[in-house]
């Protein structure tokens, strides 16, 4: 079972490719999903080496990506990054996604980074995500709209 995921709301807009180079997202299962992705020199933060946000980021979007693939709304609630080895910018990359448990709206999901064809983790993440409730956004705008008017910063963006 080989599927292709949507790419996420930020890359969406505009129809551009995948900032993080995560085009070809697929699902392996309901339960695991798999990308190839190369990480572009401007995100080293090292030579030759990726940058840790560049990680941490591709983690985020791609273990959330996974389940908007199933029709599942999330936000990350949490996520924990372990910089295992250096992550070689320019080389062929794959992250493996688990779904590791659910209990309500939680969502528990695991990932890999690992050189193409390398059996070693160069780094795991593990996170939380929480199935959004329909007005999720709404009520943020609302908090935020009375956080401005009552803090007397509601002119705009500085």
């Amino acid at each position: 079972m080989e599927n292709k995921i949507a790419l996420c709301r930020g890359c969406r807009v505009g129809e551009r490719p995948c900032r993080f180079g995560a085009d070809n997202l697929v699902a392996l299962s309901p339960q695991e999903g798999l990308v190839r992705l190369v990480c572009p020199p401007d995100f080293d933060g090292g030579p030759e080496v990726a940058h840790g946000g560049w990680i941490a980021g591709v983690f985020d979007d791609v273990l959330g990506r996974f389940l908007n693939h199933w029709n599942v709304k999330t936000v990350t609630a949490n996520l924990s990054v372990n910089y295992l080895m250096p992550v070689p910018t320019g080389q062929p990359l794959t992250v493996g996604v688990r779904i590791l448990s659910r209990e309500g709206r939680r969502i528990t999901m695991a990932g890999t980074l690992r050189l193409q064809g390398e059996q070693r983790d160069r780094a795991t993440a593990e996170g939380i995500w929480v199935e959004t409730r329909p007005d999720h956004f709404e009520r943020h705008r609302n908090q935020l709209s009375a956080y401005l008017s009552s803090s007397g910063k509601d002119d705009g963006p500085v």
